[in-house]
Parts: C-alpha cells; sequence; structure tokens
C-alpha cells in the first residue's frame, strides 16, 4: 500500500519520505543468516522480543555491556494476541540470557539500569518464577542476575526507593533481594551527570572525544540543559498539589548516548502531566524531549501506548528511526503514530520498528498512512558503525534462535 493510496483522514498529512540519510533495504549478505554480532568500534543496541516486557542489551564501542530492563509480565486476556518467542515454557529473563549468550562469552555484564518499579520492566514472581540456589523466587532481570555477574546497578530512585508510591511492591522487593545476595555495587543515577556510566574499557580514550552518556532524568528531576545541573520538579509537584504520590512512568529514568554524530534516546515508560509552581499541568515527556534535543533511534516512551509520544516530544527527538518494545496489543496506536510519521512535523525519512505488529490495529486503522513507516517484527538492532557516522537497523527472527537477519536498513547519520 502506497502512501498516496493510503491517505490520511485521521491527522496530519504523511508524505512518502525521499531524503539522502535513508540509503534504503539492503540484501547484503547478511540477510539470510546468522546476525554478525559485535566487533570493536561498533555499537550494538539490541530490543529483544519475548512478548513479557521490555529487554534492551546494548555492547557500547569498547565492550561495555548494559542491560536496560528485562521484563517478565502478561495479561491471560492478550496471550492470543502477543506470542511468547521463541517458547510459551521459557520465562522473560531466560529468553534475554540466552540471547545474550548468543552474543558474549563474558560471564560479568557491566551494568544493569532500572528504569522505573514495573513488572513489564523488572518482573514479578507472582506470575512466574525460577528458584534461585539461596531459595529465592526469581525472574525478569533477578532471573538475568542468576546467569551472569553484574558490576553495577541503577535504578531511578536509589536510594529513596518507594519515594513517589512504590511501583510494583513484589517486583521491586525481588530486585533488591537479588542486588543485596549478590553484592553488586549501588549509587544513585543523577539527572545532568555527563559518564556517570561511563565506558569501561577504554584506559587508552580512544573513545574519550567521541562517545558520551547523559543522564536526563530520574525521579521527576531532570535535567536543566546547563552544565549537569537538574531541577526536582517531582518536590514541586507534591508541594503545589499536596499529594505525595506520583505515576510511575513519570518516574523513569532517561539518558542519551551519543556516538559521534548519532543519538539513542531510552526513557522507560516516560509519560504524564506534573504540577509546576503555578499550580499550572504541564507534561514531564514534552519537557524532557526539550532537554533531549534530536536523536536518530528513539525508544519510545511507554511502548507507544496513548498516554506517550506526545506531539511535543516526538518534534524534539525528530528522530529517524523509532522502537518499541511490544508485550501489549495496544502498543501501536494511531494517536501516537500520527506524531512519529508526520513530515509536517518534521521532515524526512523514518522508519517505526515494533517487535512484533498484533492483529488489532490492522483491523482498526487498516487504511492509516503510517503503515508505509512500519518495519516487520522480530528481535531489532541497531548496529553503529565505528566512529558514529552511519548505522543500520536489523530485525532477526525471534521465533527460534537462529538470529537470522530478515531485513536490513543503512543511515546516515
Amino acid at each position: 500500500m502506497t502512501l498516496a493510496a493510503a491517505g490520511c483522514a485521521f491527522g496530519p498529512q504523511v508524505f512518502a519520505g525521499s531524503g539522502p540519510q535513508l540509503r534504503a533495504f539492503t540484501t547484503t549478505a547478511d540477510v539470510g543468516k546468522p546476525y554478525p554480532g559485535w566487533k570493536p568500534g561498533e555499537m550494538d543496541l539490541h530490543f529483544i522480543y519475548t512478548g513479557r516486557g521490555e529487554n534492551c542489551f546494548y555492547m557500547l564501542p569498547d565492550g561495555t555491556t548494559i542491560v536496560n530492563d528485562t521484563g517478565d509480565f502478561w495479561r491471560e486476556k492478550e496471550l492470543q494476541d502477543i506470542p511468547w518467542m521463541p517458547r510459551r515454557n521459557l520465562l522473560g529473563g531466560e529468553v534475554v540470557a540466552r540471547y545474550i549468550r548468543r552474543l558474549t562469552d563474558a560471564k560479568k555484564l557491566d551494568y544493569a539500569l532500572v528504569s522505573h518499579w514495573h513488572s513489564d520492566h523488572i518482573g514479578t514472581p507472582e506470575l512466574g518464577y525460577r528458584q534461585a540456589e539461596d531459595g529465592r523466587k526469581v525472574c525478569g532481570l533477578a532471573l538475568l542476575g542468576e546467569k551472569f555477574d553484574f558490576g553495577r546497578i541503577y535504578d531511578h530512585q536509589f536510594p529513596n526507593a518507594g519515594q513517589y508510591g512504590g511501583g510494583d511492591i513484589e517486583a521491586r522487593q525481588m530486585i533488591n533481594d537479588w542486588v543485596k545476595a549478590k553484592n553488586i555495587p549501588q549509587e544513585p543515577f543523577r539527572p545532568g551527570a555527563l559518564n556517570q556510566i561511563r565506558l569501561m574499557r577504554d584506559p587508552a580514550g580512544s573513545y574519550r572525544s567521541s562517545f558520551s552518556i547523559r543522564n536526563i532524568c530520574a525521579n521527576a528531576v531532570c535535567w536543566t540543559g546547563q552544565g549537569e545541573e537538574a531541577f526536582d520538579h517531582g518536590a514541586v509537584h507534591v508541594k503545589a498539589t499536596g499529594k505525595t504520590t506520583i505515576n510511575q512512568n513519570t518516574l523513569s529514568m532517561g539518558f542519551v548516548i551519543q556516538y559521534g554524530k548519532f543519538r539513542f534516546w531510552a526513557g522507560g515508560d516516560l509519560s504524564c502531566d506534573l504540577v509546576g509552581a503555578d499550580g499550572k499541568p504541564f507534561n514531564f515527556e514534552a519537557l524532557a524531549g526539550e532537554r533531549l534535543g534530536k536523536v536518530n533511534v528513539c525508544k519510545t516512551n511507554h511502548h507507544a501506548f496513548k498516554d506517550a509520544m506526545v506531539k511535543e516530544f516526538v518534534a524534539k527527538a525528530a528522530a529517524q528511526v523509532y522502537i518499541t518494545c511490544v508485550w501489549c496489543p495496544r502498543h501501536i496506536q494511531d494517536c501516537n503514530m500520527r506524531w512519529m510519521s508526520s513530515r509536517e512535523l518534521y521532515p524526512g525519512d523514518r522508519t517505526v520498528c515494533p517487535n512484533f505488529i498484533p492483529a488489532w490495529p490492522k483491523q482498526e486503522w487498516p487504511d492509516a498512512a503510517w503503515w508505509s513507516d512500519i518495519m516487520p517484527g522480530g528481535h531489532v538492532v541497531v548496529k553503529v558503525a565505528p566512529g558514529g557516522g552511519s548505522y543500520k537497523v536489523y530485525h532477526l527472527e525471534a521465533k527460534d534462535k537462529s538470529m537470522r537477519v530478515n531485513s536490513v536498513q543503512e543511515w546516515q547519520c
């Protein structure tokens, strides 16, 4: 279906892109073969499909490794729409562990990042678990932590867990018990900080001038855009409203990784409003977008659910590629797909990559113009070339362990 044939009855007119930044779908030797893997100087960003939550794994240019959430969550009514892959008898943490093991033989991963205390990002033992040697019930990130050691962990609230509401309490306790049992070093994630999360295998400083990670937000604190200063919008909200709880999604950790010209955003489930000192609500996701600026690849906030990826955020991020970790059929929504696809909001080609496409949105919006921007599902991998001047987007088979490359798209930064 072409864009011209589809039309756009719902919102901004969408035009077919013809800009020079998207080279095209490639039919290289990679297609049909196992994923080629990481090489020094490259940066690989993996978005692993399990059907049970959000699972991200990053291999940085020097080989530093980051796990950014590992979920184990599901709802009975959605099982017919969202399959668990590759097999129903595997927990999400087990699928992620096996996936990472295909990429590296390391016994220790450098960082674990907990975006916020929701089970689709960290797991909950009440929906299935394995038993650790010491008797702990583990799934999700804690189960992954039985397969690998970790050098350090950051979460969005440490050391003030539960400050604005506890999230999924049993899940949070499971993570805390794991961290204590494994004696994993932990320190506060500081919004505004530059390179608090740093390269661990670059003693010569080979990437010092080309690579950085900027912390943008966590626990309703956001970088001001000046130096490493940050402002506590959560404290202002509590004072202005008299309410001591804040939506856990709004408390999500967010950061931007930059490598050369390439920029990548990950912000957990960042969404919803806060109230400012003037008593007026404002969208915290949109504020983070202002601080973030333009990126090449954006992991969608809150799985691109209808309360996230608002127009103001999308306009600031202006990404070429959007990636959604899908575990719910409602993770493709017309209301924000229109913004991510709109060439009126910002010009140029772009691709939207949900790692699973359920039947529901196809039935609901069969003629939406944004379908022309959607890539096929599966594991999604962004491979940034040495130096960060270009990158490829791979879609890998998720139905089995083959890591077979089904398609590749190449971009210039």
